[in-house]
């Protein structure tokens, strides 16, 4: 078959074809040669550019690399982390626990010994247990009696404490909002509780009912009101006491009906886990608000971060120095000046660091709504939603909105207890039923 010109060997083709194949297997080996050169030499000195890594922050009982066994290496001495700002002012117990290890020339690293058993120094971000806490490290003394009572009480670290005076129950202890918080409480099965006595009066009525109970005097504070407020305002300096002995607390106001263990419903991944005074998931989980400033033409519209207050009536809190130093700043407020002690509570949670004002630090969570309740959540959003009621279970309700607050208790009570399903109906949705005209 005749080729057509396409398929017409050329003379001296095959050489060709040969001589130009070997030139570029010449030119790919030179490529790689220069390649792998090029990459050996970029490896070599990007190793010797590298620093030495740093051990992590707070990683007070890390060895050195390639070294597990022994407790001393040789190796690059440890780079300490800064920030390029003044250090901020430590608390009472954070100077204590520094200095402890500081006075003997003990380096950060340096374990803690618990009784008799050596710890790592705690990570943070961790939190204390009552063998870790300062009261057990002797970086503080803690109360002989409170240890006692929750050694006993709390095998499991935590415990639901209520602040009261001799104004809440009466003698008998068959009377009062204290009496229904304790019938919630012992309903629910929850063993881990105890009432903070202010008087030795509400201490004797706990001891004539077997309820455990911590007789603690009051504090001077500005606020020496015998209202609810004035209590209130004392609850933050008596939780120090717990958090330095190691122990959660999960505080609960008065005013509080305890439908379910309120323990089965906690996260325990934050320092303070706390009520809303939300009363739906935007107001009480956060949402995005716009300023608008017309004078500023093109930048009118500034963004805002919203979201309401924490409740100071109800709120779980892990022990930590960041706790502690939370506590503490709130109680020196309270000391210096009549405030409401919820809004110190809420500007020292969350107001960032500025100037010399240091912020604690503190993790927070916010309860979920329809579990921790607010009154304002049952009484407006909810009771109107007759299908929400149905499903409704809530663990707690707090009668944080309305100054009727035993009668609505009760009610609440009649409610999801006693199964009277038009127990709440009587109550208006505010303090009174002409709201704002309340005369």
């Amino acid at each position: 078959m005749a080729l057509s010109p396409l398929h017409t060997p050329l003379k001296g083709s095959r050489a060709n074809a040969r001589g130009s194949s070997g030139g570029a297997d010449s030119r790919i080996l030179t490529a790689l040669f220069l390649g792998v050169a090029a990459g050996a030499l970029a490896s070599t000195v990007t190793e010797w550019a590298r620093p030495a890594p740093s051990p992590a922050i707070g990683n007070f009982g890390t060895q050195a690399a390639g070294c597990p066994e022994c407790p001393k290496c040789d190796g690059p001495e440890p780079i300490e982390a800064s920030s390029g700002h003044p250090p901020a002012k430590l608390s009472k117990y954070a100077q204590l626990r520094d200095s402890e290890h500081a006075s003997d020339g003990a380096s950060s690293s340096r374990a803690l010994s618990v009784g008799g058993v050596t710890n790592d120094r705690l990570m943070p971000g961790e939190w204390w247990t009552p063998k870790t806490a300062p009261a057990a490290t002797g970086a503080e003394k803690g109360d002989e009696t409170l240890k006692a009572i929750l050694e006993e009480i709390a095998p499991d670290g935590e415990v639901l404490a209520a602040v009261s005076n001799k104004a809440l129950i009466n003698e008998k202890g068959d009377y009062g909002m204290l009496r229904t918080w304790l019938d919630g409480v012992q309903r629910s099965k929850v063993k881990n509780y105890l009432v903070i006595c202010l008087d030795e009066t509400v201490a004797g009525t706990m001891k004539k009912l077997g309820v455990p109970y911590w007789h603690r005097e009051r504090k001077a504070l500005a606020d020496g009101d015998e209202t609810n407020h004035g209590i209130s305002a004392q609850k933050f300096h008596i939780l120090r006491e717990f958090l330095v002995l190691g122990y959660s607390v999960l505080l609960s106001d008065v005013d509080i009906v305890t439908l379910d263990n309120p323990f089965d419903h906690l996260y325990r991944d934050s320092d303070v886990e706390g009520l809303s005074d939300g009363y739906d998931e935007r107001t009480a989980y956060g949402w995005n608000d716009g300023i608008d400033d017309p004078k500023m033409g093109w930048a009118r519209y500034a963004q805002t971060m919203r979201v309401f207050a924490m409740n100071s009536g109800l709120f779980y809190l892990k022990p930590s120095d960041r706790t502690v130093q939370f506590m503490d700043g709130i109680t020196a407020r309270l000391e210096r000046a009549k405030e409401w002690d919820q809004a110190v509570y809420n500007e020292e949670m969350f107001f960032p660091s500025h100037g010399d004002h240091v912020n604690p630090g503190v993790t927070t969570r916010v309860m979920e709504i329809d579990v921790f309740m607010n009154s304002k959540t049952l009484f407006v959003a909810a009771r109107h939603d007759k299908k929400r009621m149905r499903n409704l279970k809530p663990a707690m309700v707090h009668v944080n909105y309305h100054p009727d607050k035993w009668e609505r208790m009760k009610a609440i009570w009649a409610y999801f207890v006693d199964g009277k399903k038009k127990a709440l109906d009587a109550f208006p949705d505010g303090s009174c039923k002409n709201a704002p005209d309340c005369r």
